[in-house]
């Protein structure tokens, strides 16, 4: 069964959308903003890093990847934005187990990359860049954020989201 977030059903067809069937939705916050600082635009999709203490925020190359997006934080995003934080920043994000499949809209991707399925078997492994966005291209060991699965005619894609890092 595939299911979708309620905020997600309001937006579908005219915004990104996230899509997942056995995942965990992690709750907690995102990283409060410093003074003049200002927020880059989160996408459902797009790749969050865990701070500690259930604080998380955009993936920017630094830590590990956690997980993907599954609101709007988006300012910039359209006429006047689209804001689906909760009171107190409450955030939450997709965390895959090891059979996670969640199928991410274009928009939430890297733009330059090329999402090709190879069909002789080879998995295709997916990575965080700096902006978090998902690419194909190749970055860190830690970056792998899970396989590619699908390539759909409108842009998004499914993937198989692999769990977390888990410190030793």
């Amino acid at each position: 069964m595939l299911f979708t977030t309620n905020t997600q059903d309001a937006f579908r067809g005219r915004t990104a959308n996230l899509e997942y069937d056995n995942a965990i939705q992690y709750a907690g916050t995102l990283r409060p903003l410093k003074d003049n600082e200002t927020r880059v635009d989160i996408l459902p999709g797009m790749v969050v890093k865990h701070l500690g203490n259930k604080v998380m925020d955009v993936y920017d190359g630094t830590g590990t990847p956690f997980g993907l997006a599954s609101v709007f934080v988006a300012p910039n995003f359209g006429k006047g934005g689209l804001n689906q934080l909760g009171m107190n920043n409450e955030f939450t994000a997709i965390v895959g187990t090891n059979n996670t499949t969640v199928r991410v809209a274009k928009e939430a991707l890297d733009q330059e990359a090329n999402f090709t399925v190879n069909e002789t078997g080879v998995a295709v492994p997916l990575y965080a860049n700096a902006k978090g966005r998902i690419t194909t291209t190749k970055g860190k060991a830690n970056e792998v954020i899970g396989n590619l699965l699908e390539v759909d005619e409108d842009g998004s894609i499914v993937i198989q989201l692999k769990a977390p890092e888990v410190a030793a």
